[in-house]
């Protein structure tokens, strides 16, 4: 699996790089915001270490690959806060106006970021353990899916939106079976346990929006110094 993740990783940028194309690159002059190109250059640099690290890793340069894996001290937390200053900002524009749109991304954004958090914290905590540790950097891509895959599907195939939120998450998840079946005769439970923490996350977003609570959430963000 670890000498092969390489591939996974560079078919997700080329992805990426197809999804993106419409909405961001062909119009990168028409964005003023700075948190779009800041976060849009971090994610960049993420997708591209995680290929590199994976191509150190088949070619079996495992001191290189720890050395290089430091930079990730750097993107996380720059990505993190990257992440959270975009919605941010994109609440901000709202003015305390949030239709249903506006809370449902609001809670899309926010729960994959922290699925996002947890899958690194976790691989770096089994850092010394390379299989755990290369199992839960897999994880960290795919909360990076519903982004991509949602323009993939949305703009250049016209899928309706709620069919093509649930796609997005059907990929995930059918991505995480079939890992979870591929380590069905080793000891890691790593894609089972993160499959059950995408379950719990992706579940409330078909409803989570329209709770009376959640806009009360969002304010509360927006009142944080982020942006």
């Amino acid at each position: 699996m670890a000498r092969n993740a390489v591939f996974f990783f560079g078919a997700f940028l080329l992805a990426a790089l197809a999804g993106f194309w419409p909405t961001y690159f062909t119009r990168i002059r028409e964005i003023p915001s700075w948190h779009a190109h800041a976060h849009g250059v971090l994610m960049l640099g993420w997708c591209l270490l995680l290929i590199v690290q994976g191509w150190l890793i088949r070619d079996r340069r495992g001191p290189v690959h720890r050395q290089l894996g430091k930079v990730s001290f750097l993107l996380f937390p720059l990505i993190v806060f990257s992440g959270f200053q975009v919605e941010h900002a994109a609440l901000l524009r709202e003015g305390g106006k949030y239709n249903l749109e506006t809370l449902f991304f609001a809670y899309l954004v926010l729960a994959l970021l922290g699925v996002f958090i947890l899958a690194y914290v976790l691989a770096m905590a089994h850092r010394r353990t390379p299989a755990l540790h290369m199992r839960y950097m897999i994880c960290t891509p795919l909360t990076m899916f519903d982004p991509v895959f949602a323009r993939i599907f949305g703009v250049q195939f016209g899928v309706p939106f709620g069919s093509a939120q649930i796609l997005t998450f059907a990929m995930i998840d059918g991505i995480l079976l079939w890992l979870c079946y591929l380590d069905r005769n080793t000891p890691h439970r790593v894609f089972h346990k993160m499959l059950a923490v995408f379950l719990v996350v992706q579940i409330p977003t078909f409803f989570v929006y329209e709770t009376s609570w959640w806009p009360r959430v969002v304010e509360a963000f927006v009142k944080l110094p982020l942006s």
